[in-house]
């Protein structure tokens, strides 16, 4: 009976430490940490997290929203927009061992917190990294890893104590134009992602929603304040960084794009003096735009992305031009369809710029190269 008596002593010992944090003393700080843009796709909005250092007790140790893992499912939860992230805990030592091998840069933000603030935020985040309550369904716009961590202030010290700056531009950006600052450098990425995502991403973000990016959050804190106090008590570079570099080339969309309606516009205008099609052209176009119809229509109707709905770029790329390739060569039904496409892409053209969402510039030469294209076949008879 001492026997077991002790035994659950011992597990309730156990399950009351795993419970309770340690208490901070009153050397303990509270950062957010900045890292700057990486070169790969998935870093270049940077990164944040937290950090929670205490001398006295021996504790320095990073708290990241930014966890995933490449599990069996991770390719089908990521396109189906149901990818869990999860807090992960690492020695600050390993978290910045990670970026200056990625040659990224790291600025932390002391915040001013109290004891008990600092306390209820150690708390929070010890708890959050419990099995149970550690995953997340990740939301680049709504919860991700920057949105949480203005979440934790929010939660654990209360929204009462904390206020935020309202730090909207003068030209009030959408969420696709605040992004778009940060793809640059990044031509093909910045095309793709703008091709994925409709018409919720051009709506402008309040205050709050504002803090969806690192360096965006970054300012917010700086400009917050907490109890009529700076949230943010210094601030200071753990890591420098030279930035990112970029050379344009012929081959970015842009450029690529105006260079194939070059080439288009001219065999059209030759083929249609000489009457002739040239179905190849009308093939390889029909290849090159149906799957981008395809992944639109997919993201917006398949999937469960909340930022790639009512896409308008549906208007110009259209799915159906897989399933259409066989009507180039029947007379009849080819100019039937080339007909209402060419009608559909100059409205869209002509209406582009009063429609609210935003096309990226690099397919106006697309939409020119179909409506040339509309054009010869609904007048060349064979």
């Amino acid at each position: 009976m001492r026997h077991i008596l002790l035994v659950f002593i011992l597990l309730l010992s156990v399950k009351t430490n795993a419970a309770n944090p340690p208490i901070l003393s009153s050397e303990a700080t509270i950062s957010l940490l900045t890292c700057s843009p990486g070169e790969e796709l998935y870093s270049l909005f940077g990164h944040s997290a937290m950090r929670v250092t205490d001398p006295q007790k021996n504790i320095d140790v990073v708290f990241n929203y930014g966890t995933f893992s490449f599990n069996d499912d991770f390719y089908y939860n990521f396109a189906m927009g149901r990818l869990n992230y999860s807090l992960s805990v690492s020695s600050m030592k390993g978290f910045v061992r990670t970026y200056e091998n990625e040659e990224r840069g790291i600025i932390e933000q002391v915040l001013n917190l109290d004891s008990a603030s600092k306390q209820k935020v150690f708390n929070y985040l010890d708890w959050n990294n419990e099995t149970a309550n550690r995953e997340y369904l990740y939301d680049f716009f709504y919860d991700n890893c920057s949105s949480r961590l203005r979440d934790v202030l929010e939660m654990s010290i209360g929204t009462d104590r904390i206020v935020f700056a309202d730090l909207q531009e003068e030209d009030k950006p959408s969420f696709r134009q605040i992004i778009d600052e940060y793809l640059i450098y990044h031509p093909w990425g910045d095309f793709g992602i703008d091709l994925g995502l409709g018409l919720p991403c051009d709506k402008v973000p309040n205050s709050y929603e504002y803090m969806f990016l690192p360096y965006k959050l970054m300012e917010a804190f700086e400009a917050a304040q907490i109890d009529g106090q700076p949230l943010v008590k210094e601030e200071n570079t753990l890591l420098e960084t030279d930035g990112l570099t970029y050379s344009s080339s012929l081959f970015d969309p842009i450029p690529l794009f105006w260079m194939l309606f070059g080439l288009i516009a001219v065999l059209s205008a030759y083929g249609y003096r000489k009457r002739r099609l040239y179905r190849a052209i009308d093939v390889v176009f029909f290849l090159l735009i149906g799957p981008v119809g395809a992944l639109v229509f997919f993201l917006w109707f398949i999937t469960d992305h909340t930022g790639t709905v009512n896409n308008f770029n549906m208007l110009w790329a259209w799915p159906t031009h897989l399933l259409a390739i066989p009507f180039l060569f029947l007379t009849k039904p080819r100019k039937i369809y080339w007909n209402a496409y060419g009608i559909v892409l100059t409205l869209t053209l002509v209406a582009a710029p009063f429609l609210p969402q935003m096309l990226h510039y690099a397919v106006v030469p697309l939409i020119l190269s179909g409506i040339v294209r509309a054009f010869v076949n609904t007048k060349i008879e064979h």
